[in-house]
């Protein structure tokens, strides 16, 4: 009886935190970093301030939740065990091909699209935008790299964190590019650009990295 008690307020909890998070997320849509106060998040997610700070100790930390669940079918793709592995795990060049592979699989460009209407520009001059962003990208990374090490345990951990690390690094800079190109508009022919792009960081990222073995 207790352990039911328990899992009806684990989940009472997380319905919370999603209606917080929920909440968060439309106010921020509607009226950007500055334009959100804590107060009106409670008062939409039908709680009390107090109760948000429980969840989140900081605006902050709420921000960056809101961008991990932008994110979070993005993350979810790029969790272990949701493909095979591929043939031929040893050495560095299917270690790029395989983390191509997986990139492209998930619709990266979308769930970028939505958190910079959602945050801002990635370039925003604001500390707060850049600071939500880059740890919103770390929950990628953390996740692309975990797969990574696991699919390919002969590539050394440490080409693995680099190469994830420079790969997402590259996306950020494409999707300013892309972004300053296209004004945000999601069409077919915008998506062929950023795979153009994407391919064009990978020749390069691959020029470079593959020479390690």
């Amino acid at each position: 009886m207790a352990r039911a008690l328990e899992g009806r307020e684990a989940a009472s909890m997380e319905r919370r935190r999603r209606r917080i998070v929920g909440a968060a997320t439309e106010l921020l849509s509607e009226r950007g970093v500055e334009g959100m106060s804590v107060d009106e998040v409670a008062e939409r997610a039908g709680v009390s301030r107090r109760t948000v700070f429980n969840y989140f100790h900081s605006t902050e930390e709420l921000f960056i939740a809101v961008g991990n669940e932008i994110l979070r079918d993005v993350i979810d793709n790029l969790k272990v065990g949701r493909t095979p592995a591929p043939a031929g795990t040893g050495t560095h060049a299917a270690l790029l091909d395989d983390l191509a592979a997986l990139l492209r699989s998930t619709d990266l460009l979308g769930a970028m699209i939505r958190l910079t209407h959602v945050l801002g520009p990635m370039g925003h001059q604001d500390a707060r935008v850049l600071a939500i962003a880059r740890d919103t990208v770390l929950s990628v990374s953390d996740n692309l790299t975990e797969s990574a090490v696991r699919r390919h345990p002969d590539v050394p951990p440490l080409d693995v964190e680099v190469l994830v690390s420079s790969l997402l690094a590259g996306l950020i800079v494409l999707h300013k590019h892309w972004a300053e190109r296209t004004g945000l508009a999601d069409t077919p022919e915008t998506r062929r650009l950023w795979s153009d792009l994407f391919e064009r960081l990978i020749v390069q990222v691959r020029d470079g990295f593959v020479a390690l073995g």
